[in-house]
């Protein structure tokens, strides 16, 4: 394959780009985990989904107004690695690139598992082996091929929401609702983190910047408009799950897609496979996105010489980074055979949230050391809303931590260790 390390392709439009963030943001939570969060706060979960929606839009400004003054492919890794040192920068990235590897061996596992409940018999690791390639490939052929791919499937996705949605919402009855605040004030707060982990996804945007055919300007706009969108699709499910019957059914509920009696009372005997449908698009579109992000974060790190530098390389024909999309394709189809890799997830929660926290020291650094720097897109008040972000994202870090399994507390630990000994042994002495 012809190769350079500089060149890629503008085949993002506006729109694209929009379906990027939140196909990546949705994935199929909102219907196999819907019983889960129920039981955990009862309706009153839906106070919990407005504060993370709050918090996740104070990060998601950070990221913007850093994004218009860097508009290239690496996200918190390049912003940190400026405003701070190439150390700091570097552990960000190693994080993210935990956080965004991790998403391509969990979606494979879970699209294995959904399709062998719906066609018995299926070798649950060869469709997640069948995902893992025909996703590397697809990204491979170039981003424009993909991005329309996640525009259709996105389609789908919300689609199948609001098609489930929007008729529970007609049909709610108040006293289903009832009582409110069913697992007490803790449930309310208990929910904040997981919430904020639902909309993970805007952050793809930086990674992507350098491939979208529109002004800076414009493009940063892309992220709080992802964010507010994708609230209020999980804003009106959670009405209809908590609505339509009495929520404590939904809460006992024991189904591998809990939701589907609620479908069908709603729908009749296409409801859940409405649902279905919708949840495997969104496992898709989450699977895309990040693979999308995790190549191009990991592009960048190579051209700065962090990671090695076969993973700068750009195929001239196509214009994506192949050898990391073949990389992280690879972990996929790996985890697809060991399924206690899903523990990564608990990880990546973690990892990903470190880097909030490091990308709104960043803003507030940068304004400090370069006010003079050109922003095209610049946050009102000024340091309150990187201030907000990390009365946000602190505390739900540390409660991620708390509840971490001992598994993948080794597993999170273990992958600081051996990027800190990386760093200090090769790449210091390459420096």
């Amino acid at each position: 394959m012809e190769q350079n390390t500089n060149n890629l392709k503008r085949g993002l439009t506006l729109v694209t780009l929009f379906t990027l963030l939140t196909g990546a943001m949705v994935g199929m939570a909102w219907a196999v985990l819907a019983n889960s969060f129920m039981d955990r706060s009862g309706p009153a979960g839906m106070i919990g989904l407005a504060l993370a929606a709050v918090f996740t839009l104070f990060v998601g400004l950070c990221f913007a107004e850093l994004c218009s003054m860097m508009p290239v492919a690496g996200g918190a890794y390049i912003y940190v690695r400026r405003s701070m040192n190439k150390f700091a920068g570097f552990i960000t990235g190693w994080l993210l690139v935990l956080a965004y590897a991790a998403m391509m061996p969990g979606e494979c596992i879970i699209i294995g598992k959904l399709v062998s409940g719906i066609f018995p018999g299926v070798p649950v690791a060869w469709i997640g082996v069948g995902a893992a390639v025909i996703f590397t490939s697809i990204n491979l052929i170039g981003i424009t091929f993909s991005a329309i791919l996640q525009l259709v499937l996105t389609l789908i996705l919300f689609g199948g929401i609001f098609a489930y949605a929007l008729p529970g919402i007609a049909s709610l009855q108040i006293e289903n609702f009832a009582p409110f605040f069913g697992r007490g004030a803790a449930g309310v707060f208990l929910m904040v983190p997981i919430y904020f982990l639902g909309f993970m996804g805007y952050d793809i945007l930086p990674q992507a910047a350098q491939e979208v055919n529109a002004p800076i300007r414009k493009m940063v706009f892309v992220i709080p408009m992802s964010i507010f969108f994708v609230f209020i699709a999980y804003l009106v499910v959670g009405i209809a799950n908590a609505g339509v019957v009495p929520w404590e059914q939904l809460a006992k509920n024991t189904d591998p897609v809990p939701i589907n009696f609620i479908a069908t009372k709603l729908l009749g005997p296409s409801g859940a496979t409405i649902v279905i449908l919708a949840g495997l698009a969104g496992l898709v579109t989450t699977l895309n996105g990040f693979v999308v992000g995790a190549s191009r974060l990991m592009m960048a790190m190579a051209r700065d010489h962090e990671l090695p530098s076969v993973f700068a390389n750009v195929n001239k024909r196509f214009g994506v980074p192949h050898w990391a999309i073949i990389f992280v394709g690879i972990l996929g189809i790996i985890g697809s055979f060991v399924p206690k890799l899903i523990v990564l997830f608990d990880t990546a929660a973690s990892a990903v949230l470190i880097t909030y926290m490091m990308t709104a020291v960043a803003v507030m650094m940068l304004r400090r050391r370069e006010p003079d720097a050109e922003r095209p897109y610049r946050m009102p008040g000024g340091a309150i809303i990187p201030i907000l972000a990390l009365i946000g994202t602190v505390p739900t870090f540390l409660l991620s931590l708390a509840i971490l399994t001992m598994e993948a507390r080794i597993v999170f630990v273990a992958w600081i260790i051996i990027g800190v000994l990386y760093y200090w042994i090769f790449r210091r002495r390459k420096t």
